[in-house]
């Protein structure tokens, strides 16, 4: 059976429209993390998705330089759901197989509305959590916020951000290594 030279030129036409229905802008990847675990993160067209559960909501989470050209730390932030009563937060990076590393434990958490933030201690350069940034690759580094109400709840929340080599380029530079 022949179709027509006039068929063929529409369905061109109609195919990529019928076929662009079928995309989806978002992107789920799985990333490792502590303890040998495979979690799916989703990647729309402004990035990763925040961690959220239970009515919280990660808005921050932040690798910053320090007024020291060798000293970094982070920031994060998070919403929480109206009359939550937050008795402690806890956010570890879990990016790392082996174990994860504790950044914030704030026993005595403050809020202003219902928004929470804090930022870690200092990390010089050459510590080894750091050894993700001398690598010349994309690094995804996962958070674990637990945060644990005044009733004894406790709700965990991960959280992907992901670091491309221009940005580790400029904290290797600030730390005056030779790349």
């Amino acid at each position: 059976m022949r179709t027509s030279p006039r068929f063929n030129r529409l369905l061109l036409v109609l195919l990529p429209l019928v076929l662009a229905g079928c995309v989806s802008s978002e992107v789920k990847q799985l990333i490792p993390i502590t303890g040998g675990k495979t979690v799916a993160f989703s990647f729309g067209p402004k990035g990763a998705e925040p961690g959220r559960a239970n009515g919280y909501e990660v808005q921050v989470a932040a690798l910053l330089p320090g007024t020291d050209p060798k000293d970094s730390f982070y920031q994060f932030a998070f919403t929480a759901p109206a009359g939550a009563q937050v008795k402690r937060v806890q956010i570890e990076d879990v990016s790392e197989e082996v174990a994860a590393f504790p950044l914030v434990d704030d026993a005595a958490p403050k809020f202003t509305g219902n928004r929470w933030q804090a930022d870690s201690a200092k990390i010089r350069a050459g510590d080894p959590h750091f050894a993700w940034a001398m690598t010349i690759q994309t690094s995804m580094r996962v958070y674990r916020f637990t945060i644990t109400d005044a009733a004894g709840a406790r709700t965990e929340m991960l959280h992907v951000v992901g670091y491309p080599d221009f940005i580790k380029s400029m904290m290797r530079k600030k730390w005056g290594e030779k790349y």
